[in-house]
């Protein structure tokens, strides 16, 4: 209970504080997931990317792209171009990189695009790892577009919110080949190009309210 409310606590401070400081006075983790298929429970992750922003700039210093030593990769290989040779000699185990993950989120925003397949994906493993109760707060790029042509009613076409055709309606290149990590890049890519179309004073108490919320990590 005690626990509980100290959560309670700190999510009440964060969403505080974000009320007045603008977007870029925080940090931010853009994460792209790959995974053999589409159900957290009977599937697995298969792949992970990452790049961190600061002071409102992609880092590239900070992109990694990690393949998981239990990947079953199958006849997912044309899916996401890794082989069961990449898996043997680059493969690290799921527990060391939910850690590691665990460490860099600390002071960071989680930014995805779709959360609810990222973060079921997330919390099933942490599951599996029996790792400690984790919080964190989570930007969604798809949620927060919808919300955007929600407002201007603007329809959107079935399709219409995949990734690449976000990045489509902001002028944004079409990367070739889509790992985890170039996903994150063009997720981090897409979420400066949504900022600026909200505009210089954007908070993160405003990205939160189209498409951003806190979500729990936890063992069991």
């Amino acid at each position: 209970m005690w626990i509980a409310l100290m959560q309670r606590l700190t999510a009440w401070r964060l969403a505080q504080q974000s009320a007045k400081r603008r977007w870029a006075e925080w940090d931010y983790l853009v994460l792209d997931i790959e995974t053999s298929g589409l159900d957290a429970k009977q599937d697995h992750i298969v792949s992970v990317g990452w790049v961190c922003i600061h002071n409102g700039v992609i880092e590239l210093d900070t992109a990694r792209h990690i393949v998981l030593d239990n990947a079953q990769i199958g006849d997912n290989v044309g899916i996401h171009m890794i082989t069961d040779s990449d898996v043997q000699q680059y493969g690290k185990r799921q527990e060391s990189v939910l850690r590691y993950l665990r460490h860099l989120l600390k002071n960071r925003v989680l930014v995805v695009h779709h959360a609810p397949m990222e973060l079921g994906f997330l919390k099933h493993a942490w599951q599996t790892e029996s790792l400690p109760t984790f919080s964190l707060s989570w930007l969604d790029t798809l949620a927060i577009e919808r919300s955007k042509a929600n407002r201007a009613q603007q329809p959107i076409q079935d399709g219409g919110f995949r990734l690449d055709a976000c990045r489509e309606r902001y002028g944004l290149p079409d990367y070739q080949g889509h790992d985890a990590l170039t996903d994150a890049l063009a997720t981090a890519e897409l979420l400066l190009a949504q900022i600026a179309y909200q505009g210089k004073d954007c908070r993160l108490y405003d990205l939160n309210q189209m498409g951003g919320g806190r979500a729990r990590l936890t063992c069991r």
